[in-house]
């Protein structure tokens, strides 16, 4: 009797936990089959979210994020696809960027700016709790040669931050600041600034991680930050994320 008791309270304890751990929220991934986005995903489930992959295309869904995630086909440049990715879901994190050289349609003002603005204005009018935007470090260098030679990439990706800040929507804009790697999660050690100043590296491993640790934590709500490689810092595994979010200002002078 003392066994069946124990093993059913165990039992009871498995699936009360699983049903605690995925009872977290629905996160709609934007940009989730792309290099940062993909690891996105693959954290907020490891961290017990439910995760809706926004795609362009469900074959390449299914190609880079398998079968067992919920894939919808929605594209920032066509408005009227977004709703029914973003209804139903409690928070956004948006990946979504153009890579350098993109031609046609595909291009900054119309992917980095005005489809990030449809994004964010889907997410208010669905009233999402949170809204995470990753950019990039010196979107408020007008002189960066990401501008000259990009199609004005990082002013356009500027023009999303300040939308983003006036929607009202609870948010976190998080600016990787310097070349994006694919190094292992805890590689390097990882700093966080205010300033938009000198860029370094960042992995896409911590880029994911960050995001994630900022949806967790309500002391990120309205900041804006850049991550970047720095022996000054600590490895992602190692930071104190309430007191590092706690630390940074919603004011900060680097808008």
């Amino acid at each position: 009797m003392i066994r069946l008791i124990y093993t059913t309270f165990f039992l009871w304890l498995l699936t009360t936990g699983n049903a605690i751990a995925s009872d977290k929220g629905l996160v709609l991934v934007a940009g989730a089959t792309g290099g940062t986005g993909k690891l996105v995903v693959e954290q907020l489930l490891q961290q017990g979210y439910s995760v809706r992959a926004m795609v362009r295309s469900i074959e390449k869904g299914k190609k880079v994020l398998g079968n067992d995630i919920e894939l919808v086909k929605a594209d920032v440049t066509q408005k009227e696809t977004l709703a029914a990715a973003v209804n139903g879901t409690d928070y956004i994190i948006s990946t979504i960027g153009t890579p350098i050289g993109a031609e046609g349609t595909n291009n900054p003002e119309n992917v980095d700016y005005l489809g990030v603005v449809a994004l964010i204005d889907t997410a208010k009018a669905a009233q999402s709790k949170k809204f995470i935007l990753v950019t990039s470090g010196g979107t408020t260098w007008w002189t960066h040669p990401l501008n000259w030679f990009g199609d004005g990439v990082l002013t356009w990706k500027h023009k999303s931050e300040l939308h983003l800040r006036a929607s009202g929507l609870n948010h976190v804009i998080l600016r990787p600041a310097g070349g994006l790697t694919d190094e292992p999660l805890n590689t390097k050690k990882i700093k966080f600034t205010q300033s938009d100043g000198i860029p370094s590296t960042i992995s896409r491993a911590d880029v994911a991680a960050v995001a994630v640790a900022a949806l967790t934590h309500p002391e990120s709500d309205n900041k804006t930050f850049e991550i970047q490689d720095d022996e000054e810092g600590q490895l992602s595994s190692e930071v104190n994320w309430q007191s590092t979010f706690e630390a940074m200002t919603i004011d900060s002078d680097n808008f």
